[in-house]
């Protein structure tokens, strides 16, 4: 494929992050992709943590909706597409072959406005670590130019990721390696390193006090401990956000169950 469409993508985000007066982020290409391909929302979620599935940036409220159905569900396209580490494209949610795959994620996220999903996993090599999620409001399939596009925008949020992490000591602070962590670059664009605020990182920060606080009172490893979560507010009906902060503020607990 000729390199032209991928360097209008990667020039469409450069673009966005100085207009913003900022470095490229994850968030810049979130907002990037959903003006570039007219979704509804873009999101990227990551894999390899013991949740599995960790939202990570949304492009905005309806895309934040649809990757929290995600996580507290357990299932849908982009979970799919990080099993099966393969592009999973829906182009109508509402149609029998989605609601029999996806019985539960598929009318959650029509609740949202959401008409056909695109799930990219963002592959290192023969490794799912994390997926670009494109929800748009009507039915129907990317354009070839748009799906090409949107794979461009799942390699480029790759590196984005790879490189913050690369900024990162194992305590997760800032690595200075003798340099201001604004200087770090990819291709010679700068690229923000921890200082970002992708909103969706602070709030699912909630998520994982709450799995430690029930890991310490029911005796259960920390995946264990997710799940009950996800089981109590998939049954009472609430998001994981809303049970965590009942979690934390202790009106919520999750005793061991008897042997």
């Amino acid at each position: 494929m000729s390199t032209r469409r991928p360097t209008a993508v990667w020039e469409s985000i450069i673009a966005e992050a100085h207009a913003q007066r900022r470095p490229v982020s994850i968030e810049t290409v979130c907002h990037t992709c959903a003006w570039a391909l007219r979704a509804h929302g873009v999101a990227v979620a990551l894999t390899g943590t013991p949740l599995g599935y960790e939202p990570l940036c949304a492009s905005g409220p309806a895309a934040y909706q649809v990757m929290e159905a995600h996580a507290t569900l357990g299932e849908g396209p982009a979970i799919t597409a990080l099993t099966d580490q393969r592009p999973i494209l829906v182009p109508d949610l509402a149609e029998a072959d989605a609601l029999r795959r996806w019985p539960l994620l598929a009318p959650a996220a029509l609740e949202t406005g959401a008409q056909a999903l695109f799930a990219l996993p963002m592959m290192l090599g023969a490794i799912s670590v994390g997926v670009l999620e494109i929800s748009r409001a009507d039915a129907g399939w990317l354009s070839p130019e748009d799906l090409a596009d949107a794979l461009t925008f799942a390699d480029i949020a790759l590196l984005v990721h790879i490189q913050h992490n690369a900024d990162q000591e194992p305590d997760g602070t800032p690595a200075t390696h003798g340099s201001r962590i604004d200087d770090t670059v990819i291709d010679g664009v700068p690229v923000d390193g921890p200082h970002r605020d992708y909103g969706t990182v602070e709030r699912w920060a909630q998520v994982h006090q709450a799995t430690g606080i029930i890991a310490v009172q029911a005796g259960v490893d920390l995946r264990t401990a997710f799940l009950r979560l996800r089981a109590h507010a998939f049954a009472v009906d609430r998001s994981l956000r809303q049970v965590a902060a009942d979690v934390i503020a202790r009106r919520l607990r999750f005793p061991a169950e008897p042997r």
